[in-house]
């Protein structure tokens, strides 16, 4: 019989509707979860997964001081396994019944704007440089600080041109990837802002040579390009106790759209979250 491990990955499968990197921590969390069951009660079918086994785990991360928010991520991912083996019942739907919770939702952020330009002045002057994270990294923050976007999408979106203009290619929208639950948007150019910040990103491709339009080099992962931005960013002081973290840019262009009108549903589907979804964790009550 095929280990534990290798059952309940071939179960979940690899489900490409995810961003890549949720989906790459879905499959480690279920692979952490069957491992531990598959060690301490030498369990050899996955579908002989009880309730007891799902205790037991939640056990032993909290004993090893995992905190709450990681341990609710894993239990997502065993929910995702006991649904797919017809044992969904083994999963208490309710966190609190494991006495873990998600602490409270992200409060808005007020920008440290001086500080968010200073780091974006010292990025070009190492782009114009020719520093290649550099040039990346300066792109991507533009494209933040225009469209709100989260610190992967602004290394994967790229712009739309119209083709209909005859001899002339004009930069109609941007098309946002990377977006959580892999939810692709179309950004139309309002102002701009946002249409010098696209025409950054294709600099940034032209002078990387990554001939997909966006703004990673091509020699890097997509993963390798997220952890130099964020390392090169913190290196700069862009930390979120200066409130000058990547994703502060977020929510500045949020509580600029609710400033001026742009209804809750419309900001929500502009960042990419369900209209439904209170724009409050970006905007001040």
């Amino acid at each position: 019989m095929k280990p534990l491990t290798v059952q309940a990955l071939e179960k979940i499968g690899k489900d490409w509707s995810v961003a890549s990197l949720t989906r790459e921590a879905r499959l480690q969390n279920t692979k952490d979860f069957a491992s531990f069951v598959a060690d301490k009660f030498a369990l050899e079918s996955v579908a002989n997964l009880k309730p007891g086994h799902v205790t037991a785990y939640v056990e032993q991360l909290v004993s090893a001081g995992i905190s709450n928010g990681t341990i609710c991520n894993r239990l997502a991912a065993v929910r995702e396994l006991a649904a797919v083996i017809g044992k969904a019942n083994i999963v208490d739907r309710d966190n609190k019944a494991y006495g873990v919770a998600r602490g409270s939702r992200q409060k808005p952020v007020i920008q440290n704007t001086t500080e968010v330009n200073r780091i974006r002045v010292e990025l070009a002057e190492r782009a114009n440089a020719g520093d290649r994270i550099a040039i990346m990294s300066h792109a991507a923050a533009e494209m933040r600080d225009a469209f709100g976007l989260r610190a992967k999408e602004s290394l994967m979106s790229f712009k739309l041109v119209d083709s209909t203009k005859g001899a002339v290619l004009r930069i109609e929208a941007v098309k946002v990837e990377g977006a959580k639950g892999g939810r692709e948007r179309d950004l139309p150019i309002q102002n701009e802002a946002q249409l010098r910040a696209i025409q950054q990103v294709d600099l940034a491709s032209k002078a990387l040579g990554s001939g997909t339009g966006r703004c990673m080099p091509p020699e890097m992962s997509l993963k390798e390009a997220y952890n130099a931005q964020r390392t090169l960013w913190r290196s700069l002081g862009g930390t979120k106790a200066a409130a000058a973290n990547m994703h502060s840019s977020r929510h500045k262009v949020a509580q600029e759209m609710y400033a001026k009108g742009i209804s809750k549903g419309e900001i929500m589907e502009r960042l990419g979250h369900g209209s439904e979804r209170s724009p409050f964790c970006y905007i001040p009550k």
